[in-house]
């Protein structure tokens, strides 16, 4: 079965192309009976934009990468779960990799979604950095370390404040009464 494209929405309509494209992209200027006609020409070819054309055209493709430590570290799933919900509510959606710790993995991963073209980069660095990351933030590359980040580096970072948490739990427990306090942390190269 041929796919569906917009002229065949806009001669099942009776409207221009032109007209199509607005009501598609929500453009007040359409009359209501024609946005009806182009709406139910949509619906009844199941008409579905090509997002590929329009993301050569607007050089956008709605889409964002987020790359992560380690899908089976709970805080790391929990973040890919509220960055894609963020996202989707944003109306981009989310090409996940799992760097596994490994920066080898990492860069494959990177080097994917710079080449798919997205539109930005979260990436929860592995350990030991990645000249690759780097590289791409100094191409210009929209890019936010989330968690971790490689020093030196030019990129904003959303991270918890760890030491203020720390702070505010000792306190806290020092006013219950408790005086001998013990840590359990995971490794130190980590934040």
């Amino acid at each position: 079965m041929a796919s569906v494209g917009i002229k065949d929405v806009a001669a099942r309509a009776g409207v221009s192309v032109a007209t199509v494209s607005r009501v598609l992209n929500a453009h007040a200027s359409v009359s209501p009976a024609a946005r009806a006609r182009v709406l139910d020409a949509v619906a009844e070819l199941g008409y579905r934009p090509n997002t590929l054309a329009r993301s050569l055209r607007t050089d956008q493709t709605r889409t964002l990468g987020l790359v992560i430590s380690d899908v089976l570290n709970p805080y790391f799933t929990e973040l890919a779960r509220s960055v894609e919900e963020e996202a989707r509510a944003l109306g981009y959606s989310i090409i996940f990799g799992n760097a596994d710790e490994r920066p080898e993995v990492q860069d494959h991963h990177i080097r994917t979604l710079l080449d798919r073209r997205i539109d930005g980069l979260l990436v929860s660095p592995a350990d030991g950095g990645s000249a690759l990351v780097l590289d791409a933030a100094r191409a210009g590359t929209p890019m936010v370390f989330v968690d971790r980040w490689i020093p030196g580096a030019d990129v904003p970072v959303v991270r918890a404040d760890g030491r203020g948490a720390v702070r505010d739990l000792v306190a806290h427990l020092h006013a219950l009464g408790h005086r001998r306090l013990a840590i359990i942390a995971g490794p130190a190269a980590t934040t």
